[in-house]
């Protein structure tokens, strides 16, 4: 790594590294910053947080790596450290550095190169990795929760894939909207989250790149492809302070619309009217219908407005809201797109045309996109918004935003390059203010995002899950919600069931009954009832009588915590601290615990130990240190009215691996001793606000109404949702 790299670069250049000078200090309060040709962090009492290597500012050309070595000038101001800095290059370039506070905590470093010379390909800081630390965070993430050993890429694309479906993928998907990576992720954010307490946070527009002690050297690194380097460092002392202060820094995920998005979402298919009969008749709560009318490429709406209107009428009779589907592109054949090309509404190409290119699903179309930084594009994709909310919908879809052209040009001239891991926030934030004055809160779910876009995605699902067990299926959405919740988003929840159906990955009822119970321990709960097979094969739905007992059994535990979800996410306003907790935000002086990634807390006192491999009837999880009940030994869940009913407790030790009973109806969950467990009456169907004349009960006929379950032998206290009267 840059040992190895900057010996390269001195042989190159011939200079010897000169001896550090005298370090000035950066102070931000909880966070200082000791600068000199090296840059490190200390606590405010001077004990080390992040260690930079002997020459810790760099940048790369063809040629290799130039390592900063001295101090050629520096001045002070405002508190601030601003500095230009000899390098290994042999053509003499420097670097101009600048260290000021950002916030209580958190310090700004900027490096950019300076002089004439051979290309930049990319600008680095180098840091020293801690024996036993843990790399955490990212943004969404499947092929781990703990990137140590190897590089995370920061680019906005689809996926990613299981090996044998990436030669397919070229076909479906434009080239800058994939990379073939096992790290690829529709939602990157450039953000380091370490087990030791401290992050760090790239906030250049262009793709960076994590390389995280890769060869055993004991350092870390991080590069973006652009000549100048800009970065934040926020203080602990524990990860859970420093995940903290980046959230209020980047910004806390848009609030929740509306309290139906706590409750189970599923996807109508064949005949919607008997499908959501037979649900409702056997006792099944659901409060989230999911249709696909797609509004947006291709105003699939046009000619079916009584229709359309008519099936949310429906559904909303049934007490349920319901959603539909947009996306940011247009295409060719859209009434609007000759207005909108002419408007200047759309990204274009070199040539001041809008940049059409192929959008492919199970059809093909010629699209372009909406520009969100021309005033035109966001007028006229709010206008287009509009016509679903007219038409009754309680929210969308808002799918894609990963096919930006990195040769494209913006209407404020971003270059594609700037442009496409950014175009997320652009996007979901245009699209979050040109509804915020609609009569209701609407439940906007993407799978895009870059740092900041969180607040404005008041709902983030985990795009397009492969039908498997292993990576990119049911272990990789575990990954994804804690990988998310430890880079500030807590309302996340994944296809239940998956999306890709290809060659002959198949979904099969135990697969489907334990997505199913992931599903409920998540931010959020919603099914995906049809995908892409190829070839074509049937799916186990969630109304099949094999599987309808399982739903109705997760989703009556699921609309009963709602209270504890409210209060759960009520502590994600105060401190970040996610809905699906990792164990490294509640524990981080516990190794063991840190080391975890196939359990989670779900909230603040439940510990979930989902079944993420198929034919197992038990399963094997470290538990904490303290004192937990197991739920299921301890509890009975009544399949009469679905409620549970509390017996005698069965206590388990923590700081230990415990094996769990987990036969295919059961989801293993612990409940911290002491814990109290606010639920709403059992008989709840909806927490939408919709069909009082329907024939299910509402959240709000049970206003007044809680139910507490008090676990035993420890203390706890919990916060009930305004309104919440106990029984």
């Amino acid at each position: 790594m840059l040992l190895r790299l900057c010996a390269v670069a001195v042989a190159a250049a011939v200079p010897v590294l000169a001896p550090p000078a005298v370090a000035s200090t950066v102070d931000s309060g909880a966070l200082r910053a000791e600068t000199g040709p090296d840059v490190s962090f200390t606590d405010h009492r001077g004990k080390p947080v992040l260690a930079g290597s002997r020459g810790s500012l760099a940048f790369r050309t063809a040629a290799g790596w130039f390592a900063s070595t001295r101090v050629i000038s520096e001045r002070r101001k405002r508190g601030a450290w601003h500095a230009t800095l000899a390098t290994t290059d042999p053509q003499g370039r420097r670097l101009s550095v600048s260290v000021e506070p950002d916030a209580e905590g958190v310090l700004a470093l900027t490096a950019a190169v300076r002089g004439d010379g051979a290309p930049v390909q990319a600008t680095g800081a180098f840091f020293r990795a801690r024996p036993g630390e843990r790399y955490l965070g990212f943004g969404e993430r499947s092929n781990g929760v703990d990137q140590r050993g190897g590089e995370v890429e920061n680019y906005v694309a689809e996926g990613p894939y299981e090996d044998d479906e990436l030669a397919v993928i070229p076909a479906f998907v434009p080239a800058w909207g994939f990379h073939p990576r096992r790290d690829a992720t529709y939602y990157p954010v450039p953000w380091l989250l370490s087990s030791s307490g401290y992050g760090v946070l790239v906030d250049n527009p262009e793709t960076s790149v994590y390389r995280l002690d890769e060869d055993g050297s004991g350092q870390w690194s991080v590069e973006v492809e652009a000549p100048r380097l800009e970065l934040r460092v926020f203080a602990g002392p524990r990860p859970a302070e420093a995940l903290r202060r980046f959230v209020e820094r980047t910004g806390r995920q848009a609030p929740v619309p509306d309290p139906f998005v706590f409750g189970p979402w599923y996807q109508p298919s064949g005949n919607e009217e008997a499908v959501l009969a037979k649900l409702q008749a056997r006792d099944a709560p659901l409060s989230v219908a999911q249709t696909y009318t797609h509004y947006l490429p291709c105003a699939d709406q046009l000619g079916r407005e009584d229709a359309e209107r008519a099936r949310v009428g429906r559904f909303h009779a049934a007490g349920l809201a319901v959603t539909t589907y947009y996306n940011p592109m247009m295409c060719t054949e859209h009434p609007d797109y000759a207005a909108a090309a002419a408007g200047g509404a759309l990204v274009e190409d070199a040539a001041g045309a809008p940049y059409v290119y192929r959008y492919s699903t199970l059809e093909s179309f010629q699209v372009a996109q909406f520009d969100f930084t021309a005033p035109f594009g966001r007028e006229l994709y709010g206008r287009l918004l509009g016509e679903a909310v007219a038409d009754g919908h309680d929210g969308w879809m808002e799918d894609f935003g990963e096919y930006t052209p990195v040769d494209a040009r913006a209407a404020d001239g971003t270059s594609g390059v700037g442009l496409h891991n950014v175009y997320p926030r652009q996007y979901h934030c245009g699209a979050a203010a040109e509804v915020a004055g609609a009569d209701r809160g609407l439940a906007r779910f993407v799978r895009s995002g870059w740092t900041g876009s969180a607040s404005c995605s008041p709902v983030v699902w985990g795009g397009d899950p492969t039908v498997d067990w292993g990576f990119d299926g049911l272990r990789s959405v575990v990954t994804n919600g804690l990988t998310m919740g430890l880079s500030g988003v807590s309302t996340w929840g994944s296809d239940i069931g998956g999306f890709f159906a290809l060659f002959e990955n198949r979904l099969s009822p135990e697969l489907l009954k334990r997505w199913i119970q992931v599903g409920a321990v998540s931010g959020v709960m919603r099914t995906q009832a049809n995908g892409i097979d190829i070839p074509e094969k049937p799916r186990p739905q969630v109304w099949d009588d094999e599987i309808l007992p399982q739903w109705r059994r997760w989703a009556k535990l699921r609309t009963q915590l709602y209270p504890y979800l409210v209060a759960a996410d009520a502590e994600y306003r105060r401190s970040g601290l996610p809905i699906m907790r990792h164990l490294a935000l509640a524990y981080p002086g516990d190794p063991a615990a840190s080391a975890v990634e196939d359990a989670f807390l779900f909230g603040p006192d439940l510990l979930a130990a989902p079944v993420l491999d198929p034919g197992l009837t038990e399963r094997s999880v470290y538990v904490p240190r303290g004192k937990w009940v197991d739920l299921w030994r301890s509890a009975t869940y009544r399949e009469s009215d679905g409620s549970l009913q509390l017996g005698a407790p069965r206590l388990l030790g923590g700081g230990r691996q415990v094996t769990l009973p987990a036969p295919l109806d059961e989801l293993p969950l612990l409940a911290r001793a002491g814990t109290l467990l606010t639920l709403l009456p059992p008989d709840v169907d909806t927490l939408a606000s919709y069909g009082d004349d329907g024939p299910g009960v509402s959240l709000d006929e049970r206003s007044g109404q809680r139910a507490l379950l008090a676990f035993p032998r420890g203390r706890s206290s919990a916060r009930l949702e305004s309104g919440g009267g106990l029984r």
